[in-house]
């Protein structure tokens, strides 16, 4: 077929060699070292004269071994060099100008090393002049994009406010406030695009939907051993639903595809196989209250003068021995880093925004459920790349050998100032919508 064809064509091109044509008795001749036999110029100029070029390498494509060759005294690499070296230094016996150029640079070209009878030369002559030349790099100042907040944008903003603010979006105004723009304020989506294997996103949704579906029927209940043995029977059978719900055109049975199947099928297994571990543990009472739950909330902002919502979807809420967790699933990599945060003053910093997302969720469930603190909560998250570590909570301690994991009042208060801060930026009309200068991907 045309692709292997291809291929084929692509590497035999690469071991292609072209030989230049020119016209022998005037102007500019190009040649190959062997040409130049018996030829006197009185300009000559000498390319890529680098180790490895010229002499050229020592590798010869040869079914004769080396020591074979010596023994009957057939031409070895070295005659070649030695070859190569008498046309080198005859070619300069009678010229007037000379110029020898070698790249200093390692590329695909050499190794950066001038050839070894330049070294001769300058070591036969002391009238050699050598100049290194490198283009000249002017560097530009790059503008950073820059928007400012006229009456459409603030309108636009104000239905914002109205329609709801999810955890995403703000994590994605701190992370880069012309994305926020342009998806937010313009309504620029991401493109849909056709896919031919699994995307990232499709395989997380597969998972959520899987583990919303197989938790369903026991909201409001205590979780017990058999029921997660009975969830194990489903789960391959849901996972391969909702692939063929999400990923409509795609054949999940072979390739890549189907190592992507196979991936987030052994996650959910693992991830019931973690609940199974810890309901063994007879003195472990898991309650599970709700999955993929719709939140929201309206809060007042000091200086504006109109109520913003924000809104989340919250993976998993459940009740482990009297304890309330809020628990966001990741399919992604997350370690316990991540979640740490002692100075709320500075939860604008990019490692601090999958705190922000799991903290908003817990503030906004905390005001919908008049929530009684005393029972306990925490936050956090459940990376199906790092089951082994089970579900990383919230950490507000610096010392590791003392984890502080308890959400309260007073850090959800705290914690809030910082939005607000952050939520009356986004709403000022004199702080203008500015690309960041160090954006890391």
């Amino acid at each position: 077929d045309l692709k292997t064809l291809h291929q084929f064509f692509k590497q035999l091109i690469q071991s292609e060699s072209l030989s230049f044509q020119g016209e022998p008795l005037q102007g500019l001749q190009l040649m190959g070292v062997l040409e130049t036999r018996m030829l006197d110029f009185e300009n000559v100029i000498i390319t890529s004269v680098n180790e490895g070029v010229l002499p050229a390498s020592s590798q010869q494509n040869t079914f004769i071994p080396f020591d074979v060759k010596i023994a009957f005294g057939l031409p070895t690499y070295k005659e070649k060099d030695a070859l190569f070296s008498y046309h080198f230094f005859r070619l300069l016996q009678r010229a007037k100008n000379i110029f020898i150029l070698y790249n200093t640079e390692h590329d695909v070209f050499g190794s950066g090393e001038k050839s070894r009878f330049v070294t001769q030369l300058e070591m036969m002559r002391n009238d050699i002049s050598e100049k290194i030349i490198s283009p000249k790099v002017v560097t530009s100042s790059v503008k950073l994009k820059e928007i400012k907040k006229d009456e459409a944008v603030l309108s636009r903003l104000k239905e914002i406010a109205k329609r709801g603010i999810s955890p995403s979006a703000l994590t994605n105004y701190l992370y880069n406030p012309i994305a926020f723009y342009k998806q937010k304020i313009l309504k620029i989506n991401e493109f849909d695009n056709v896919e031919e294997t699994v995307a990232a996103n499709t395989m997380g949704t597969v998972v959520h939907d899987t583990l919303d579906k197989l938790y369903q029927p026991y909201f409001g209940k205590f979780l017990k051993l058999d029921d997660v043995c009975k969830m194990q029977k489903e789960s391959k059978e849901l996972v391969t639903h909702y692939f063929t719900e999400h990923f409509k055109n795609g054949d999940v049975s072979t390739g890549k595809n189907r190592l992507v199947f196979e991936v987030a099928n052994r996650f959910v297994e693992n991830f019931l196989q973690k609940e199974i571990e810890l309901l063994k543990d007879e003195n472990n009472q898991l309650k599970i209250i709700e999955t993929e739950k719709k939140i929201a909330t309206e809060i007042t902002v000091e200086g504006i003068d109109f109520p913003i919502k924000i809104h989340g979807e919250v993976d998993r809420i459940d009740e482990l021995n009297g304890v309330t967790r809020i628990i966001d699933y990741k399919t992604g990599m997350v370690d316990a880093n991540k979640l740490k945060l002692v100075d709320f003053t500075n939860i604008r910093d990019l490692k601090h925004h999958k705190a922000i997302q799991v903290l908003l969720y817990a503030f906004i469930y905390t005001q919908t459920t008049n929530f009684n603190f005393e029972n306990g909560l925490e936050t956090g998250i459940i990376s199906f790349k790092n089951l082994k570590s089970g579900f990383l909570k919230m950490n507000f301690s610096s010392n590791y050998r003392n984890p502080d994991n308890e959400v309260t009042s007073k850090k959800l208060e705290e914690f809030m100032e910082e939005i607000k801060e952050i939520l009356k930026e986004l709403y000022d009309p004199k702080v203008n919508f500015i690309e960041p200068a160090d954006l890391p991907y």
